[in-house]
C-alpha cells in the first residue's frame, strides 16, 4: 500500500510539472503551421498585421496620460501577437461602427475589439473562437426616478445605447420608444444619462460597473434586478475577414491556450471581469 500511494504521488507530481513547464514552454506558438493555402498568417508575420479597435473601454481604448491603447481586449492580443510571433503589429482606432467597413475595406486586417457573433455579422465577416463571457446591463439616474427595470419598462423612454452594437440592433426593432439616441462612445452616453437627456442607457454591464467605480459621485446607477435577453449575452469574440482562414485559425489557437493556461482570467481581471466570465451561463428569466 505505501508504494503504491509513494507511485500514485509521484505520478501526480510529474504530471504537475509537465503540466507547469508546458504552460511555460507555450508562451510562444512554435513549429506549428498556420499556412493552409490562403497565406494570410505568413503575410500577417512577413509583411505585418493591422488590429482595429474603438473607444470602447474596458475593452478597448486609448489611455489620455500615455496616448497609448490598453483594455482587455488590446492586452489579449498583445499576448496573441507575442504567441503567434507576430512583430509588426499596426493599431488604429475608429468608431465602433466603423470597424466592420474599415476590415472589409482593407485598412485592417483584425477586429480586435470583441463583438458578438450574430447572423447579420456572420454574413459579411468571420469570428474567431470565443474569449470570454459577458452582457447587457442598464442604467438610469441615481435612485430610478423613472422606475425602469426591465425591457418592457423602455416603452416610451429615450433609450441610449453604442451605435452599431447588438443593443442597437435590438432596440431598433422597437417602434415604442420615444427616441433611440445612438452613440460612438459610452462616455458619452453616460454623459447625456446624468444630464437627463435619455432616460436608460443599455449597455455592457463591465462598462457600467467600471464607470460607477471610477466616478462614484456620479449620479447614476446600475439596475441591479435588470434581466437581459438571451441576445443581449454570449461569449466576445474577434473578427477576421472571411478569406483569412489560416490568420483566424492561428489567432483562434492562441486563444484557446490563453484560455487553457489562465493567461486570459489575469488579463480580464485587471479590468473588472472574474473568472464567471470565462465560461458562458444561461441567464434565468
Amino acid at each position: 500500500m505505501r508504494i503504491t500511494t509513494l507511485l500514485l504521488a509521484s505520478i501526480v507530481t510529474g504530471l504537475f510539472c509537465l503540466s507547469t513547464a508546458s504552460a511555460a514552454d507555450n508562451a510562444v506558438i512554435s513549429d506549428v503551421g498556420f499556412n493552409g493555402g490562403d497565406g494570410s498568417y505568413k503575410r500577417a508575420v512577413d509583411s505585418g498585421v493591422t488590429f482595429v479597435i474603438s473607444a470602447d473601454p474596458p475593452n478597448t481604448f486609448r489611455d489620455n496620460k500615455t496616448n497609448s491603447f490598453d483594455g482587455a481586449d488590446v492586452r489579449i492580443f498583445r499576448e496573441i501577437a507575442k504567441r503567434l510571433g507576430l512583430t509588426k503589429v499596426t493599431w488604429d482606432i475608429v468608431p465602433f461602427d466603423a470597424m466592420i467597413p474599415t476590415l472589409l475595406a482593407g485598412r485592417a486586417d483584425v477586429i480586435a475589439d470583441n463583438l458578438h457573433e450574430t447572423a447579420a455579422r456572420l454574413r459579411v465577416v468571420a469570428f474567431t473562437s470565443p474569449a470570454y463571457w459577458y452582457g447587457s446591463g442598464i442604467a438610469v439616474q441615481r435612485g430610478n426616478p423613472a422606475k425602469i427595470h426591465d425591457w418592457a419598462d423602455f416603452a416610451g423612454r429615450a433609450v441610449g445605447t453604442l451605435r452599431g452594437s447588438i443593443n442597437h440592433q435590438l432596440l431598433d426593432q422597437r417602434h415604442d420608444l420615444k427616441e433611440l439616441k445612438l452613440y460612438t462612445s459610452s462616455e458619452n452616453e453616460f454623459a447625456d444619462l446624468i444630464a437627463g437627456r435619455i432616460d436608460v442607457a443599455m449597455e455592457d454591464d463591465i462598462k457600467i460597473g467600471q464607470f460607477l467605480r471610477q466616478h462614484p459621485n456620479a449620479p447614476l446607477e446600475m439596475v441591479n434586478d435588470y434581466k437581459p435577453l438571451p441576445q443581449e449575452y454570449g461569449y466576445a469574440r474577434y473578427a477576421l475577414r472571411k478569406g483569412d482562414v489560416d490568420l483566424n485559425n492561428a489567432i483562434s489557437r492562441a486563444l484557446d491556450e490563453i484560455r487553457a493556461d489562465g493567461t486570459m482570467a489575469v488579463i480580464i481581471a485587471q479590468f473588472g471581469y472574474s473568472d464567471r466570465n470565462l465560461w458562458y451561463f444561461p441567464v434565468k428569466h
